[in-house]
């Protein structure tokens, strides 16, 4: 059987996901939602580290502990998409896995994701130096802020709550924990009440309208302590830093159940004018608001 086309290979990578974007995975913003780069992503690295170490597929979501993600085109629907894998780094205590996504058209990178997951026993395989676009770039890793204990000591640093739910059984993997892409997809469910708060009524309009919406440039995300079916969880979320255009948020996904922090998420975004596909820059009126809600 004919292998299908692999435009943009990089050499040293495996194609372990060929899949699209579907109408009903793309957001208020027309172009592919957050949690389904993360899924499709994930099911490649199900398939990669099956190979690599014999990992059932199954078993592996649980072992991802920590993913940066850069976001480097929109996706649209019916945009055909390919996933490749390979070792950023030699194996050791766990495994470091690039995961770059394709327009298999055009075979321009989409996205990469760098993904830490805790699992040994991988057999031989190349290390393939990552390109420079899968770098981290408004995200240092070693500069990611501490997240804090609890939900009164978040709300003390400047955190607000925008999201809370329940964690649904379709949401989890055989084990009963939230697989990875939930992570991404549940704090993206909480922006439009972040963006609710810390718009101007000018901004809040345009958005309700349809006029301008919103992009992730880069995420990176880590699992604390895993949500469990059947979990209540509140989102907490807040801004780091400001940009001309950027805004640095950090959010926090709390388990209430368990009284401890899930998971803690990094992430560079802009607003976008949704006729122009471009992003522009933060408003004046906008800045003193923001400026005045800073995390500290």
């Amino acid at each position: 059987m004919a292998e299908l086309e692999t435009p943009g290979l990089i050499p040293g990578l495996t194609p372990c996901h060929w899949g699209s974007v579907n109408q009903w995975e793309c957001d208020e913003n027309d172009h592919l939602n957050v949690r389904f780069y993360a899924h499709k992503v994930n099911q490649a690295l199900q398939v990669f580290v099956n190979r690599l170490t014999g990992l059932p597929c199954e078993q592996v979501p649980a072992r991802i502990v920590s993913q940066h993600i850069r976001f480097i085109r929109e996706s649209r629907a019916a945009t055909p998409l390919r996933v490749d894998c390979g070792l950023a780094d030699a194996p050791g205590d766990g495994l470091d896995v690039l995961s770059l996504m394709h327009d298999n058209v055009t075979g321009e990178p989409v996205a990469a994701f760098r993904t830490r997951l805790d699992v040994d026993g991988a057999t031989a395989a190349d290390v393939v130096a990552p390109p420079g676009f899968a770098a981290p770039r408004g995200i240092a890793p070693a500069g990611l802020l501490t997240p804090p204990e609890g939900l009164e000591a978040a709300r003390a640093m400047g955190f607000h709550i925008v999201g809370r739910g329940v964690l649904a059984a379709d949401e989890c993997g055989p084990d009963g924990r939230a697989l990875p892409h939930v992570y991404v997809g549940r704090i993206s469910d909480g922006m439009p009440n972040l963006w609710a708060f810390l718009n101007p009524p000018a901004e809040r309009s345009a958005r309700a309208s349809g006029a301008q919406g919103g992009a992730a440039l880069e995420q990176r995300l880590t699992i604390l302590a895993p949500l469990a079916r059947g979990s209540v969880f509140t989102q907490l979320s807040g801004v780091r830093a400001l940009g001309n255009k950027t805004q640095h948020m950090v959010h926090l996904l709390h388990d209430d159940t368990h009284g401890r922090m899930a998971a803690s998420m990094e992430a560079v975004g802009v607003a976008m004018d949704l006729e122009t596909r471009k992003a522009v820059p933060i408003s004046d009126e906008r800045r003193r608001h923001l400026e005045k809600l800073l995390l500290g």
